[in-house]
């Protein structure tokens, strides 16, 4: 399993509160091969201003991006038959969603916060999945738990680790079927329940060599992408008739 380390510097002046929390990435790309079989992520921060956080602050880290579309369908019974029924479309839904947190995340943060910031993946319903039509509850539900099942969604209690004194690690590990696109990463630093500090940063997850080429014809020339598979397709046919033939 490839190693990427995202590192983050934190810079604080003399007069800095104790409740300061600042992020920087080092690597904002990772680069994702054929070979990619996932990557453990490791965010290093810091509290200003305090010689021992751990025992007096909590702290949250989200994951998440990019965003896509979903259509979800229900199975039906027909007869004596099941069959997939009509699809229910679940628009703005984040690819990819990890949670690292010192404590359970509803012990931190107050119902307010959890939803607004989506903090933790009940919240994503409530916030991001939204239906084309009618109420869309269990849809939205089916889809959550598929992706956490998928490992695309996760959360995570004691990867949120204080080493010394103010400075802190958070370990996130990125599944070999992670999404390319843009990600979001947020850091919220809690005190007694209320949200006093935060920081964000942003990372890249984009495809390289032929990879790259191929998705990015798929996704600029779909037509002529589409006829190069059925080419290439029947390429493949002709190759193994000839073959069987010979055989």
């Amino acid at each position: 399993m490839r190693q990427f380390i995202v590192l983050i510097c934190c810079f604080f002046s003399s007069a800095a509160h104790a409740d300061a929390i600042a992020i920087a990435l080092t690597d904002d790309l990772i680069e994702v091969d054929a070979d990619f079989s996932g990557a453990d992520l490791t965010l290093f921060g810091a509290v200003s201003g305090v010689d021992d956080p751990a025992s007096a602050f909590d702290i949250i880290a989200v994951i998440t991006g990019p965003n896509g579309a979903y259509n979800v369908r229900p199975l039906e019974q027909r007869g004596i038959i099941w069959m997939p029924g009509d699809a229910f479309r679940l628009d703005n839904v984040p690819r990819f969603y990890a949670a690292s947190s010192t404590r359970s995340i509803t012990d931190i943060a107050p119902l307010p916060d959890q939803a607004k910031f989506q903090l933790g993946i009940e919240n994503i319903a409530a916030v991001d999945l939204r239906a084309s039509e009618g109420s869309g509850y269990p849809y939205r539900a089916a889809l959550l738990e598929t992706l956490e099942f998928q490992g695309q969604y996760r959360e995570a209690l004691g990867e949120v680790s204080f080493v010394k004194g103010p400075l802190f690690t958070i370990k996130t590990a990125l599944p070999p079927k992670t999404p390319v696109g843009e990600y979001a990463v947020s850091v919220y630093l809690y005190q007694a329940g209320v949200l006093i500090g935060r920081d964000s940063a942003e990372l890249r997850v984009n495809r390289v060599g032929l990879e790259r080429r191929i998705y990015e014809l798929a996704h600029t020339r779909p037509i002529l992408y589409g006829l190069l598979c059925v080419a290439v397709s029947l390429l493949a046919g002709w190759i193994a008739g000839v073959a069987f033939r010979k055989s």
